[in-house]
């Protein structure tokens, strides 16, 4: 699941969105469950990519749930330790017992203690509320006065590509959004553009300081070494690539669901 934030993209790993999804309340025994949301913050992008489970130490019933406190504090502590800091306690996750799930007082209320006591350097929380149907994703921050629902992108939205550079020298790519609306060639051609990227550079190069980050409709690579001949040389040819397959969809006029971005930054 991808969702707009601003201008971040909120990404939600597929082991994630496979963990929510296993605790619907698809049964009238089924109690709530709940955890907390953790994950890493970049300039344009947040990824959840881990959640906390219930556990015998919450407290909860078919239209309730209470999250021990001091369980879920030593799970956010040793995430970011294990993570040398990078990922964070980002906010709540439970379900509720219908549909189409809508937040309680007691919801609102939890997120904005959890906000106001936080001790973690960013200024907003997510809520996330598991439906049997349809999933309520929202945001809080401390701008805001209450919490709005976010955004999620569309295969309607097509394609946003950002190339990252420092001067002349690409050192990343970040691919977000879906092309499920155009012929199966394009998105097959794009696919095998960015993951054989990935996957020449890691077979053909010394390179090993580098993050690649890739789940459904979202793929991330960055490696801020750009004085590896091979690895830029890659990166070029990738772009070539890039340019062919927009020039070919011009013919058709789908190069408008294609938007590409450069991004400059000295490293």
């Amino acid at each position: 699941m991808i969702y707009k934030f601003g201008e971040k993209y909120v990404v939600f790993t597929e082991e994630v969105v496979n963990t929510l999804h296993k605790y619907k309340q698809l049964s009238y025994e089924a109690h709530e469950s709940g955890g907390i949301l953790l994950g890493k913050v970049y300039n344009d992008l947040i990824i959840i990519d881990q959640v906390s489970e219930p556990s015998k130490e919450d407290d909860s019933g078919r239209y309730y749930f209470f999250r021990n406190v001091k369980k879920a504090q030593r799970i956010a502590e040793q995430a970011w330790k294990e993570s040398n800091g990078e990922r964070l306690y980002l906010g709540e996750w439970h379900t509720h017992p219908e549909d189409v799930p809508t937040p309680s007082r007691d919801d609102r209320t939890l997120l904005k203690n959890m906000l106001k006591h936080s001790r973690i350097n960013i200024d907003f929380l997510f809520m996330i509320i598991i439906g049997r149907d349809k999933p309520y994703m929202a945001v809080l921050n401390k701008r805001m006065v209450k919490m709005e629902p976010l955004n999620r992108i569309k295969a309607t939205d097509g394609l946003n590509i950002t190339i990252y550079k420092n001067k002349d020298k690409i050192y990343g790519f970040q691919v977000t959004g879906f092309l499920d609306f155009a012929p199966k060639a394009y998105n097959a051609a794009f696919s095998t553009i960015f993951v054989g990227t990935v996957n020449a550079i890691s077979a053909l190069t010394n390179l090993e300081d580098y993050v690649f980050e890739h789940t459904q409709g979202f793929i991330r690579f960055l490696a801020p070494d750009s004085r590896d001949e091979k690895s830029q040389t890659i990166m070029d040819i990738m772009l070539v690539q890039i340019n062919t397959v927009l020039q070919e969809m011009k013919n058709t006029g789908m190069d408008k669901f294609v938007e590409i971005h450069y991004k400059e930054q000295n490293i």
